[in-house]
């Protein structure tokens, strides 16, 4: 019994080294183990590759990479890329090398919605559907925006973090924790390399795209600080606060350079000219004041309205300044002198106003679900849409002034066309209120 035992146990060791013998034989003498991951890390596949692969047949044994995907589908192998035309031998992929995959930047405009539904949405404009859903906040998505290449998306949210997306996947790459409160806003540095947070902890921060890690934290303010933005240069830092102050801080060290005249009032909002030689605050007790980024001091107060000022904004230009307020209008006036040209009327509360980027419209949104298109030049109301829900949040031209991007209380946002006022499209998927909007940037 024993003897049949063994000779058993050799059979089965001998049939299963016939079974190993074809594979180790096929075994190409150049075959490498590479893994491919996405940007963040996450891997997708795991392979045995020949030293004479490209891309396409590195591509074509990634699961469900199919298609479109498949078509732009990026390797990449250290500052180097895995064309059809390079093979991973010429590159110097050896065994062991990790991938990493990327894709091309979709051809055509697009959109971005945050909600209160915890998500953001990208949408195509030219076809109205949705592309993915940025899933993962667990409160109310305050703002979502492009980064200067569209290759990134950045969203601000009441759970206390902003995330950094990939804007051809979907996927998130970092989360940026550091804020005790809810972060209101979060924007890219006009080179795409910085964000800069601001949040309900009093602070704003500063973060580096690269690693996700926080750079500075800018302390100072007194209450909660709901706006933050980059100067155009990238140099300076400009945040404003429930504690009735902005400030400017220098990027690279975190100094306070100036604090705008302290008033015992709320700044509804702040901005910096395109030039970055002004800042434009807009005050709860009826006025808006221009400041010299410089040094700081308060060079014009714009005081026709009779209630709180919304929001304020320059022309491209610089020569002309808007606001809307409470009081039911939106104001055109000179930044130069300080004059009131136009006041443009509406039948309720004016949350927003801003220059087309051409400067010869002007877009105002009220709380009575209207938005209108003046024309500067005249103050002529040339159209007036109506955008169902309960209010309408902030809308935003596209880069070349021809649509306009609107968004409601009812979960939705609509696509018009400037000349016309027809609306194009309603992209439509958000369970809540859609609280911020945003064009996809021209690329260079």
């Amino acid at each position: 019994q024993i003897g049949a035992k063994r000779l058993r146990v050799k059979r089965i060791r001998r049939r299963r080294r016939s079974r190993r013998r074809p594979c180790s034989a096929a075994q190409p003498p150049d075959a490498m183990h590479i893994v491919v991951a996405t940007l963040a890390g996450r891997e997708l596949a795991s392979m045995t590759a020949e030293a004479a692969w490209t891309r396409r047949e590195v591509c074509s044994r990634i699961p469900k990479l199919e298609g479109p995907l498949l078509r732009t589908a990026r390797l990449l192998h250290g500052g180097a890329e895995v064309s059809d035309e390079t093979s991973l031998g010429a590159l110097g992929v050896a065994d062991g090398a990790c991938l990493q995959l990327m894709f091309d930047v979709r051809g055509g405009l697009e959109l971005l919605t945050a909600s209160g539904d915890t998500t953001a949405k990208l949408w195509s404009a030219a076809t109205g559907e949705c592309v993915f859903t940025l899933e993962g906040h667990r409160g109310k998505v305050y703002s979502a925006v492009f980064s200067p290449d569209c290759l990134l998306l950045l969203t601000a949210s009441s759970d206390y973090t902003a995330r950094l997306w990939s804007g051809v996947s979907g996927e998130c790459v970092y989360t940026f924790e550091g804020h005790g409160n809810y972060v209101t806003s979060a924007v890219f540095s006009a080179d795409g390399q910085r964000v800069l947070t601001a949040s309900d902890d009093c602070t704003a921060k500063l973060w580096l795209v690269s690693s996700g890690s926080c750079l500075h934290t800018l302390r100072g303010h007194g209450n909660s600080v709901y706006t933050a933005v980059f100067a155009p240069d990238g140099a300076t830092v400009l945040s404003a606060s429930k504690d009735g102050t902005a400030k400017l801080w220098t990027a690279d060290t975190a100094e306070c350079l100036h604090t705008l005249e302290e008033y015992r009032t709320h700044v509804c909002s702040a901005t910096l000219s395109p030039d970055g030689a002004s800042v434009l605050t807009a005050y709860d007790d009826g006025t808006a004041r221009m400041f010299a980024a410089a040094t700081g001091r308060c060079l014009r107060v714009f005081e026709r309205h009779h209630e709180s000022v919304n929001w304020a904004a320059f022309s491209p230009d610089c020569s002309l300044v808007t606001t809307a307020s409470d009081d039911r209008t939106a104001k055109i006036w000179s930044a130069a002198a300080g004059h009131c040209l136009r006041t443009l009327r509406h039948g309720d509360d004016v949350v927003c106003a801003m220059f087309s980027p051409d400067g010869a419209l002007l877009l105002t949104a009220a709380e009575d679900d209207l938005v209108k298109l003046w024309s500067v030049e005249s103050g002529e109301c040339l159209h007036a849409v109506v955008a169902e829900g309960e209010g309408i949040a902030p809308a935003d031209f596209s880069p070349d002034g021809a649509m306009v991007l609107t968004a409601s209380g009812a979960g939705a946002a609509n696509l018009w066309r400037a000349a016309s006022g027809e609306c194009v499209r309603i992209l439509e998927g958000h369970r809540t209120a859609v609280l911020s909007v945003a064009f996809s940037p021209p690329l260079p």
